[in-house]
């Protein structure tokens, strides 16, 4: 069986990339013969192995806007010529190139986030507040007489008075074109239930258990940059560590400082990603009194990422938006590691209180201070909990039942 995996940047950049490393030598296992479409190769090498050479169609038009008469046409003609039986997409805003596939084999989407159903891409209003409404006239109302959206508010059209009716009908169009695929597929019951809010059938929605190859000889421990190593080994105080881009006000990660200026029993934290946020998030470290005791590490790769999870005494997942899912907290759990995390989105779908983790009411920076601290200072309450994430990780987070979900429709598809 022949199939095209859609994807909009292939090589190791973020969530979704990580998400094609894990399935597409699953798929491949599975008899399925991968070929690849994406927007942009950022490295032409990703998942190449001696015995697998695929087809890697870059199709830099491929962006959010339309697609011309003469792109149409090649993008068909090059799909056509590698005759998928079904296309798995996982990232194409193009609705002009979906149109294209869905012309021409069965197509399966992973819905990975809200910019599907959300003009402000994240469900979260410029106030801070979540947004609970379904895509349609509250967008609007929101935009027009509040403050709007993270993405979608009057700064950004300046002048351009009808341009949000735009940006909210070509989004219509985009859950009336995806409405016409085989499946959906989603990583929580959060994510599910959203898109049934604007519209998907039951039968067309289904949510899979994700998984992780954390924790395995699949993803080896690297080294840490030298900064990094030095911080730590230069106490032996318990690590706190947390994997989040430095974006505001999505990740939360100015409540999480907030909170370590409050725990009192000692501790070393460290904090990896990048972001437009970095120097604020520095500047509010310093302020907040924690310089000796917080590092941000920057960006790191898998195997250092790995390393830091093993040497940790916990991991705080500290987002203020609905997370989809999380996939860093069962990266944690199958580490045998705590995990405190705000009670959004698909969170609480795998941070189980007092089982695996524990959880927080969202933006509480005293109770998220409250909960490291007694991981901090109860060893025993932290390696039962760490022992129950990673039970509960295996028994309900499996690849195996995430690839028997995808398998399962990916072959309804083609015989559909």
């Amino acid at each position: 069986m022949k199939l095209l995996f859609g994807i909009d940047t292939w090589g190791l950049v973020g969530g979704t990339e990580r998400y094609a490393a894990a399935v597409v030598p699953a798929l491949r296992e599975r008899g399925f013969e991968v070929d690849v479409l994406c927007r942009e190769a950022v490295d032409r090498e990703f998942l190449k192995s001696a015995d697998w050479n695929p087809t890697l169609l870059e199709e830099s038009a491929l962006g959010s806007k339309g697609l011309s008469k003469a792109e149409k046409r090649q993008l068909d003609e090059r799909v056509r010529a590698l005759a998928p039986d079904v296309i798995f997409l996982q990232a194409l805003r193009n609705l002009d190139a979906l149109e294209v596939l869905e012309a021409i084999a069965p197509v399966v989407r992973f819905v990975h986030d809200h910019t599907l159903f959300c003009p402000g891409l994240n469900k979260v209003h410029e106030s801070g507040e979540l947004c609970s409404q379904p895509m349609g006239f509250a967008c609007l109302e929101h935009y027009y007489l509040k403050q709007g959206c993270i993405c979608f508010k009057q700064v950004q059209h300046k002048n351009r008075v009808l341009e949000p009716m735009k940006v909210l009908r070509d989004r219509m169009r985009e859950i009336d074109v995806n409405a016409r695929l085989s499946r959906l597929l989603t990583n929580s019951d959060y994510m599910r239930a959203e898109l049934l809010q604007v519209g998907f059938h039951p039968d067309q929605v289904v949510r899979t258990p994700m998984f992780t190859d954390s924790g395995t000889d699949l993803r080896p421990m690297g080294d840490l940059p030298a900064p990094t190593d030095e911080f730590i080994r230069a106490s032996n105080e318990h690590l706190i560590f947390t994997p989040a881009r430095l974006t505001l006000p999505d990740k939360g990660v100015d409540y999480f400082l907030s909170a370590l200026a409050q725990v009192r029993a000692p501790f070393r934290c460290v904090i990896a990603g990048t972001g437009p946020a970095e120097e604020w998030l520095r500047q509010k470290a310093l302020d907040e009194g924690l310089g000796e005791r917080v590092h941000f590490a920057g960006w790191l790769n898998e195997g250092a990422i790995e390393s830091l999870y093993a040497r940790a005494r916990m991991v705080v997942c500290p987002s203020v938006w609905n997370e989809p899912f999380g996939l860093v907290g069962i990266e944690a759990m199958a580490h045998q590691k705590p995990v405190v995390a705000f009670a959004v989105g698909g969170i609480p779908e795998w941070l189980r209180h007092q089982e695996t983790g524990l959880l927080v009411t969202r933006c509480d920076a005293h109770g998220m201070a409250l909960c490291m601290e007694r991981l901090l200072q109860d060893d025993a309450l932290a390696q039962e909990l760490g022992q129950g994430g990673m039970r509960y990780a295996r028994e309900n987070f499996s690849k195996r039942d995430h690839m028997d979900v995808v398998e399962r429709e990916l072959l309804a598809a083609i015989g559909a």
